[in-house]
Parts: C-alpha cells; sequence; structure tokens
C-alpha cells in the first residue's frame, strides 16, 4: 500500500506522541492537546493506519508561517517523506499568498531544508523549557 498524505487531518495524541517519543523528543502528551487541530494547517503521512510523518504550522496568514515539529519516524526516514511533507505545507502556504515562510532546524539538516526551497539565514532561539528559573 502506498504512503498517504492528508492535510489536517483528525489526529490522535497519542500517536503523535509515540512519533516523538520515536525520533528521541518528549511526548508532550498533554500540551498536544492544546496544539493538535489548533494551527494553521498540519500534514501527515501515514502507512496503513499508522501515523509516520508530521508536520504543523503556525501562521497569521499574511505575514509569516513558521513549520514546525517536521518529524519522520527513524524506520521511514533517508525515503523524502520529510521533503514531501515541507513541499506540501510551503504550496499551501503561497497558494495563501503568505509572505514569508520560516524554520528553526538543527545544522545536520541544512541540505533538507535547502533542498525544499529555503534560503539559509542566522537566527537564535530561546528555549524557555530548557532553562532551569
Amino acid at each position: 500500500m502506498p504512503l498517504q498524505y492528508i492535510t489536517n487531518p483528525e489526529l490522535k495524541i497519542e500517536d503523535v506522541a509515540a512519533l516523538r517519543n520515536a525520533v528521541g523528543w518528549e511526548t508532550r502528551a498533554e500540551k498536544l492537546k492544546k496544539i493538535i487541530g489548533f494551527t494553521y494547517m498540519t500534514v501527515a503521512c501515514f502507512d496503513g493506519d499508522h501515523l509516520i510523518g508530521f508536520v504543523d504550522v503556525i501562521s497569521d496568514g499574511v505575514d509569516d508561517a513558521l513549520v514546525r515539529n517536521l518529524i519522520v519516524h527513524p524506520s521511514y526516514q533517508r525515503r523524502g517523506i520529510a521533503l514531501v511533507l515541507l513541499k506540501r505545507v510551503i504550496e499551501k502556504i503561497k497558494a495563501d499568498q503568505v509572505k514569508t515562510i520560516n524554520v528553526l532546524f538543527e545544522p545536520e539538516l541544512i541540505e533538507l531544508y535547502h533542498k525544499a526551497g529555503f534560503s539559509i539565514i542566522q537566527g537564535g532561539i530561546i528555549d524557555n523549557e530548557a532553562e532551569e528559573f
């Protein structure tokens, strides 16, 4: 069965949490309840009923869109799934005429984001959850 890519699917919190866990991220299950279904858009990749890829976007719908949480299950990585997920969100954001598309990523992913059409610039981030208060 071919992989299915679905825009704005109904997702189970536990499936997204399990996918996050599979790549070594915190599951954030409680916080996902506030996120899933409440972003500008989501694209998911399924192998049958199994969620194996995910990306979401937050946006004001006019000036800026931020691509977040691009995840592909380790068993499916290096097959072009992440690039398809990115291209689908980029296509929709462009169609909606949002001015810029932004993304934060780790340096080892620079090639992927170049392939997707991103210009690489400098940036910074403060992770409030990583800081000790």
